[in-house]
Protein backbone atom coordinates (compact mmCIF):
# COMPACT_ATOMS: atom_id res chain seq x y z
CA UNK A 1 0.00 0.00 0.00
CA UNK A 2 1.17 3.23 -1.16
CA UNK A 3 0.16 6.71 1.17
CA UNK A 4 -1.74 9.49 -0.05
CA UNK A 5 -2.50 11.26 2.57
CA UNK A 6 -1.42 11.05 6.57
CA UNK A 7 -3.57 11.35 9.43
CA UNK A 8 -2.05 14.44 10.28
CA UNK A 9 -3.18 15.53 6.44
CA UNK A 10 -6.58 14.41 6.66
CA UNK A 11 -7.16 15.79 10.14
CA UNK A 12 -6.28 19.19 9.14
CA UNK A 13 -8.61 19.13 5.54
CA UNK A 14 -11.39 17.52 7.54
CA UNK A 15 -10.90 20.80 10.05
CA UNK A 16 -10.62 23.42 7.54
CA UNK A 17 -13.57 21.87 5.91
CA UNK A 18 -16.01 22.04 8.58
CA UNK A 19 -14.90 25.31 9.27
CA UNK A 20 -16.00 26.46 5.83
CA UNK A 21 -19.55 24.36 5.78
CA UNK A 22 -20.05 26.26 8.68
CA UNK A 23 -19.84 29.54 7.50
CA UNK A 24 -21.71 28.27 4.83
CA UNK A 25 -24.26 26.35 5.71
CA UNK A 26 -27.47 26.52 8.06
CA UNK A 27 -26.55 25.37 11.44
CA UNK A 28 -29.33 22.89 11.46
CA UNK A 29 -28.54 21.42 7.99
CA UNK A 30 -28.78 17.65 7.04
CA UNK A 31 -25.79 15.84 7.10
CA UNK A 32 -26.58 12.75 4.82
CA UNK A 33 -23.40 10.32 4.64
CA UNK A 34 -23.46 8.00 1.75
CA UNK A 35 -22.92 4.26 3.18
CA UNK A 36 -20.63 2.48 3.53
CA UNK A 37 -17.50 4.21 2.57
CA UNK A 38 -17.86 7.87 4.20
CA UNK A 39 -18.70 6.59 7.83
CA UNK A 40 -15.71 7.48 9.25
CA UNK A 41 -15.32 10.85 7.29
CA UNK A 42 -18.93 11.60 8.54
CA UNK A 43 -17.79 10.70 12.11
CA UNK A 44 -14.69 13.12 12.27
CA UNK A 45 -16.61 15.76 10.25
CA UNK A 46 -19.74 15.77 12.42
CA UNK A 47 -17.60 16.26 15.47
CA UNK A 48 -15.39 19.48 13.52
CA UNK A 49 -18.56 21.04 12.69
CA UNK A 50 -19.33 20.65 16.64
CA UNK A 51 -16.58 22.39 17.01
CA UNK A 52 -17.15 24.64 15.10
CA UNK A 53 -21.27 25.74 16.03
CA UNK A 54 -22.82 24.05 13.68
CA UNK A 55 -25.23 20.78 14.98
CA UNK A 56 -26.39 19.43 11.43
CA UNK A 57 -29.19 16.17 11.94
CA UNK A 58 -27.60 13.09 10.58
CA UNK A 59 -29.21 10.36 8.10
CA UNK A 60 -27.77 7.63 5.97
CA UNK A 61 -28.67 6.63 2.51
CA UNK A 62 -27.09 3.51 1.29
CA UNK A 63 -26.00 3.59 -2.57
CA UNK A 64 -23.83 1.11 -4.47
CA UNK A 65 -22.25 0.80 -7.88
CA UNK A 66 -19.18 -1.39 -7.36
CA UNK A 67 -21.29 -4.55 -5.55
CA UNK A 68 -17.50 -5.77 -4.16
CA UNK A 69 -15.69 -5.43 -7.23
CA UNK A 70 -12.65 -3.26 -7.86
CA UNK A 71 -14.88 -0.70 -10.62
CA UNK A 72 -18.35 0.19 -10.79
CA UNK A 73 -20.67 -1.69 -12.66
CA UNK A 74 -22.32 1.27 -14.33
CA UNK A 75 -26.06 0.73 -12.60
CA UNK A 76 -26.56 2.85 -8.61
CA UNK A 77 -28.71 0.76 -6.73
CA UNK A 78 -30.30 2.30 -3.68
CA UNK A 79 -29.10 -0.42 -0.45
CA UNK A 80 -30.55 2.07 2.22
CA UNK A 81 -32.98 4.97 1.77
CA UNK A 82 -33.58 8.24 4.31
CA UNK A 83 -35.25 7.72 7.62
CA UNK A 84 -36.12 10.98 7.37
CA UNK A 85 -38.13 13.33 5.06
CA UNK A 86 -35.59 15.47 3.35
CA UNK A 87 -38.35 18.11 1.84
CA UNK A 88 -37.72 21.64 2.80
CA UNK A 89 -34.10 20.54 4.32
CA UNK A 90 -30.73 21.87 3.40
CA UNK A 91 -28.54 18.17 2.64
CA UNK A 92 -24.96 18.18 2.72
CA UNK A 93 -24.85 14.64 0.69
CA UNK A 94 -20.91 13.06 1.97
CA UNK A 95 -19.69 10.14 -0.42
CA UNK A 96 -16.45 9.24 0.48
CA UNK A 97 -14.57 8.91 -3.62
CA UNK A 98 -15.87 10.83 -6.46
CA UNK A 99 -15.06 8.27 -9.15
CA UNK A 100 -17.80 7.40 -11.79
CA UNK A 101 -19.74 10.37 -10.40
CA UNK A 102 -23.05 7.93 -10.84
CA UNK A 103 -23.83 7.21 -6.89
CA UNK A 104 -23.29 11.23 -6.00
CA UNK A 105 -25.36 12.00 -9.25
CA UNK A 106 -27.80 9.38 -8.09
CA UNK A 107 -28.15 10.40 -4.66
CA UNK A 108 -28.54 14.34 -5.64
CA UNK A 109 -31.44 13.83 -8.15
CA UNK A 110 -32.79 11.82 -5.32
CA UNK A 111 -32.61 14.37 -2.71
CA UNK A 112 -33.98 16.46 -4.92
CA UNK A 113 -37.20 15.02 -6.19
CA UNK A 114 -38.02 14.75 -2.81
CA UNK A 115 -38.59 18.51 -2.46
CA UNK A 116 -35.18 19.07 -0.71
CA UNK A 117 -34.92 23.31 -0.08
CA UNK A 118 -30.83 23.12 -1.29
CA UNK A 119 -28.71 20.22 -2.24
CA UNK A 120 -24.65 20.26 -1.20
CA UNK A 121 -22.39 17.67 -2.09
CA UNK A 122 -18.85 16.81 -0.47
CA UNK A 123 -16.58 13.74 -1.44
CA UNK A 124 -13.21 13.41 0.76
CA UNK A 125 -11.32 12.34 -2.34
CA UNK A 126 -12.05 13.26 -6.07
CA UNK A 127 -10.45 10.70 -8.21
CA UNK A 128 -9.12 12.41 -11.29
CA UNK A 129 -10.88 10.85 -13.94
CA UNK A 130 -13.31 11.57 -16.85
CA UNK A 131 -16.62 11.37 -14.91
CA UNK A 132 -19.50 9.51 -16.26
CA UNK A 133 -22.01 11.91 -15.14
CA UNK A 134 -21.65 15.62 -14.88
CA UNK A 135 -21.34 16.53 -11.49
CA UNK A 136 -19.98 19.37 -9.70
CA UNK A 137 -18.93 18.81 -5.89
CA UNK A 138 -19.20 21.89 -3.75
CA UNK A 139 -16.52 20.80 -1.13
CA UNK A 140 -13.88 17.96 -2.35
CA UNK A 141 -11.21 16.84 0.61
CA UNK A 142 -8.55 15.48 -1.19
CA UNK A 143 -7.44 14.40 -4.91
CA UNK A 144 -6.07 11.04 -6.33
CA UNK A 145 -5.28 9.72 -9.58
CA UNK A 146 -7.17 8.18 -11.98
CA UNK A 147 -5.93 4.64 -11.75
CA UNK A 148 -5.47 4.76 -7.97
CA UNK A 149 -7.40 1.89 -5.91
CA UNK A 150 -7.83 3.81 -2.88
CA UNK A 151 -8.17 2.58 0.57
CA UNK A 152 -8.24 3.18 4.42
CA UNK A 153 -10.38 5.77 5.94
CA UNK A 154 -13.29 3.99 5.39
CA UNK A 155 -12.89 2.94 1.76
CA UNK A 156 -12.09 -1.03 1.37
CA UNK A 157 -10.92 -3.57 -0.83
CA UNK A 158 -13.40 -6.51 -0.61
CA UNK A 159 -14.76 -5.25 2.73
CA UNK A 160 -10.95 -5.33 4.13
CA UNK A 161 -8.83 -2.31 5.19
CA UNK A 162 -11.46 0.47 6.20
CA UNK A 163 -10.34 0.89 9.45
CA UNK A 164 -5.92 2.18 7.89
CA UNK A 165 -5.98 5.56 9.78
CA UNK A 166 -4.61 7.60 6.58
CA UNK A 167 -5.80 7.18 2.89
CA UNK A 168 -3.87 4.89 1.08
CA UNK A 169 -3.72 3.24 -2.46
CA UNK A 170 -3.39 -0.32 -3.91
CA UNK A 171 -2.91 -1.12 -7.64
Amino acid sequence: MRTLYTEQQIAERVDEMARQMAEDLPKDFLLAPVLTGAFIFAADLLRALYKYGSDPYVDFVQLSSYAGARSSSGVVTLLKDFSVDVEGKTVLLLDDVLDTGRSLHFGKGMVEDRGAAEVKTCVFVKKLTGHAEDIHCDYIGFEANADDFLVGYGMDDGGRMRGVPLLGAVN
